[in-house]
């Protein structure tokens, strides 16, 4: 056996075995699974999290595959805050807007240091909630002033506004016309 056929049997079957090794041990770390794996958050991840504490303030909405731990913003204060001023917001988190009255609100995207999804719910009178439009990667415009920075207005009028982190609608296969599951205390 010649010194080249035995360095080429040594390097396809070293080729072999990083394959191999590549095929068992590097299952279940793909991206997609990253994301499933984190929106599952244990109690302990839970209870470290970014957002409120105040479990009257505290939710868990729910659509299609999608679950996440939400803040409310009810007050006038907390909904003209937002996110703004974050550095980020955990996979398996966002904060949930709740209005008095149905209307188009606008969204904009003021002091945000990450993009999100927006998501606007119907206020049903009779009790399903459904997702009336969708705004996805609405991006962070760093040095723009009040008057140039893009709203983002729904379609149809909405009780509630959802803020996700960027690119759970798109995963999720989140659409308009889904049902929207979460309960208010």
């Amino acid at each position: 056996m010649s010194m080249n056929l035995k360095k080429d049997l040594a390097i396809v079957g070293g080729l072999f075995l990083l394959v191999v090794a590549l095929l068992i041990f590097g299952r279940g770390f793909t991206t997609g699974t990253f994301v499933e794996q984190r929106q599952e958050a244990t109690p302990s991840q839970q209870a470290s999290s970014n957002l409120t504490q105040d479990n009257n303030n505290r939710s868990r909405v729910s659509i299609k595959t999608l679950s996440v731990f939400v803040e409310i913003a009810r007050t006038s204060d907390s909904q003209k805050k937002g996110l703004s001023g974050r550095d980020q917001l955990a996979i398996n988190e966002g904060l949930l807007f709740v209005f008095d009255t149905p209307a188009k609100y606008a969204f904009w995207m003021k002091d945000m240091k990450f993009p999100i999804d927006i998501i606007w719910i119907d206020g049903s009178p009779a009790g399903e909630k459904k997702i009336v439009d969708i705004a996805e990667n609405a991006t962070v415009e760093p040095g723009k002033n009040d008057e140039e920075l893009k709203r983002y207005t729904p379609r149809a009028d909405a009780l509630y506004v959802l803020e996700i982190n960027a690119g759970l609608v798109k995963h999720n296969n989140l659409q308009i016309g889904d049902v929207v599951n979460f309960e208010l205390q």
